[in-house]
């Protein structure tokens, strides 16, 4: 069994599924971390399923493909990836080479020291427009406010936890919500949470999938988590 399995997301990455997936596997070979890669195909209709294919033949046995015909949500991805996951460790990222695939080694080497359940970056320097900057704030903020969970950046990923973190967080969101979900669920399993800020890097390829109305499911879904108490 592998002591690291990372989980990486890909939607229509054509541009940057090779130098991700290459860049994690380099970074986790130097420093000697026994791995596994999952790469996610969250349901592409580019050329990332033949990119990825093409980039297995080469990793052999430290890579994997997860297969979605079809996107019905970026949580979904990670719930899918993450179910096939064998290591002591496990964690998710996403594809868009936004964040350097050495953060997965400092956080994985945070989580070796075992001060912490589960450990997350924190994404500084981030090049956004203003109004996203504002949102993003004001996001951070209300969540704080409903859920007693202190953190700078709720959604940083890469994040990575014990494997028998996750399972007790057990997440069920399909949709952007994950990453809230599962800061909520360890909160309320009073797990150990530490975050290291990471520079954030323009994307060079390919677009964003966050849209407007991603704000508006947040709430949707804050609403739903406060008032429920699921």
């Amino acid at each position: 069994m592998p002591e690291l399995s990372i989980v990486a997301l890909f939607y229509n990455e054509q541009e940057n599924a090779g130098k991700v997936v290459s860049d994690l596997s380099a970074s986790l070979k130097d420093a000697s971390v026994d791995y596994e890669i999952i790469a996610v195909n969250n349901g592409s209709n580019d050329r990332t399923p033949q990119i990825l294919e093409a980039i297995r033949n080469s990793e052999g046995k430290r890579m994997r493909i997860v297969t979605i015909k079809k996107n019905i949500g970026y949580g979904n991805g990670v719930i899918q990836g993450l179910k096939s996951a064998k290591g002591k460790y496990v964690g998710y990222m996403w594809g868009d080479n936004e964040i350097s695939s050495g953060a997965v080694v400092m956080l994985y080497d945070e989580l070796k020291k075992g001060n912490c359940d589960l450990c997350k970056i924190t994404r500084v320097s981030r090049n956004y427009s203003l109004m996203r900057k504002i949102q993003s704030r004001f996001y951070n903020m209300l969540f704080y406010m409903m859920f007693s969970v202190n953190s700078k950046d709720i959604n940083g990923c890469p994040k990575i936890m014990k494997k028998e973190c996750y399972l007790k967080i057990n997440p069920q969101s399909k949709d952007w919500f994950v990453d809230a979900e599962i800061m909520i669920n360890a909160k309320r399993n009073n797990y150990g949470v530490k975050e290291l800020p990471v520079e954030y890097r323009k994307r060079e390829g390919g677009q964003s999938h966050v849209r407007w109305t991603t704000t508006f499911e947040f709430l949707k879904n804050m609403l739903h988590y406060k008032l429920k108490g699921v």
